[in-house]
């Protein structure tokens, strides 16, 4: 079960001009056909001086299973409030203090 975990879900993308869309958040419920969760958003705009965009406040969204390319499970301490984005070489990665870093996108 993955209720009360801090998790990363990256949405699926459509069409290719769509942006690609991560968000890093508290599950406070999931079910078969959708998951509500707590925390930020993160947008990546390729080609952009600062391709990297976190929401600066915390939400709570409820999201269709369908929509979620993936989930990941990120360590219990994980710092929602202070989300880091690094890059190493091509990738873009959110900094996980406790474990491997987690990959959000290509730049």
């Amino acid at each position: 079960m993955i209720e009360g975990k801090i998790v990363k879900i990256r949405f699926k993308k459509y069409y290719s001009e769509q942006r690609l869309w991560v968000f890093i958040g508290k599950v406070l419920k999931f079910t078969d056909n959708w998951i509500m969760i707590e925390g930020k958003g993160i947008i990546v705009m390729k080609g952009q001086v600062s391709p990297v965009e976190i929401d600066k406040e915390k939400r709570i969204i409820i999201v269709p299973r369908e929509n979620i390319s993936h989930i990941r499970i990120l360590p219990d301490d994980f710092d929602i409030d202070n989300i880091e984005v690094i890059t190493k070489g091509l990738r873009i990665f959110v900094k996980v203090k406790s474990g491997p870093d987690t990959s959000i996108s290509e730049i």
